[in-house]
């Protein structure tokens, strides 16, 4: 904290006075590829919670001796996401990346053109969003993410004047309520996908113990048999050891959260050196919870070669 708050310091003696907002530049950076970490993660949860029910499904049919055909695999009932729900929560992650990418050029560049071209790449991200909010059937996501307002106009024209302190603080203060309860919304989201995903995998650890457990009471156990259901054990075992590492895309939104309204209380404030190592402090532990992410992917695909 010491060495940050002098390199602050130093930062502020070197910025003081300056139309640009260059003490940004560096908290916002940090921001956003601590944010491309999070928001690729829950893409890729999102992507693969129908997958967990089919695959919970399949080893239900199996277990239980069940036929299994292609009606019961295509039975809408085992989706938790259907095509315009998860469409939807694209969307809304979509909007999260161009809103990010409007404040780094924002930060970085004094281009009207290229903050023009940022703030109408994020206009059109909402419209996306928008649209596809018209189409989903999740009520709750829904009513909650529907109020997100557009403000690429605002930010285009202060730009255009060259004023792109004064848009980039716009962009940041205007959009408060909307990106966080966008952050927000998604988190519940993951989280209660990341509930479903842990009781599936506690039925699936229960049903294979007991693969193995009924064909060792038979009068004279198949080896090959007893093997195969081992295996099985100690895949789904690893598959549980790993739910930690797993459950880290909730932890990362609410970091990412966090740290957006750091970037909000900066924009709001007399921006003296406390108010911008108070930014750093939080870009600096987003960025340590991103890469805490990013070893957890690195692990989790290892462990499935």
């Amino acid at each position: 904290m010491h060495n940050t708050l002098l390199h602050v310091i130093f930062l502020a003696f070197l910025f003081a006075g300056c139309a640009n907002p260059s003490a940004y530049r560096e908290p916002i950076t940090r921001f956003q590829q601590a944010s491309t970490v999070v928001i690729e993660d829950t893409r890729i949860e999102y992507s693969i919670a129908n997958k967990r029910e089919r695959d919970a499904v399949i080893d239900h049919l199996v277990a239980h001796r069940e036929k299994i055909t292609l009606s019961k695999l295509n039975d809408k009932e085992i989706r938790v996401l259907n095509e315009n729900d998860l469409a939807v929560r694209m969307a809304a992650l979509d909007t999260l990346v161009k809103h990010n990418r409007l404040l780094l050029t924002l930060a970085s560049s004094d281009a009207p053109t290229r903050a023009k071209d940022a703030a109408n790449s994020f206009d059109d991200a909402i419209v996306s969003l928008n649209s596809s909010l018209g189409k989903t059937s999740s009520d709750t996501f829904k009513s909650r993410a529907e109020g997100f307002s557009t403000i690429a106009a605002e930010v285009t024209k202060l730009a255009l004047e060259a004023k792109i302190n004064e848009s980039l603080d716009k962009a940041i203060i205007s959009s408060e309520k909307d990106i966080l309860t966008l952050i927000e919304l998604l988190q519940d989201d993951i989280g209660a996908l990341h509930e479903r995903h842990r009781n599936l995998l506690s039925s699936t650890r229960i049903l294979a113990t007991n693969e193995y457990n009924e064909e060792l009471a038979r009068t004279n156990p198949n080896p090959e048999k007893l093997q195969k259901a081992a295996t099985a054990i100690k895949k789904v075992e690893d598959a549980w050891d790993n739910l930690p590492l797993l459950f880290t895309a909730g932890s990362g939104l609410e970091s990412m959260a966090a740290t957006h309204q750091e970037l909000v209380d900066y924009a709001k404030s007399s921006k003296n050196p406390q108010d911008l190592a108070e930014l750093v402090d939080a870009t600096d532990s987003f960025v340590t919870r991103a890469k805490i992410i990013a070893d957890a992917i690195k692990i989790i695909r290892k462990n499935k070669e």
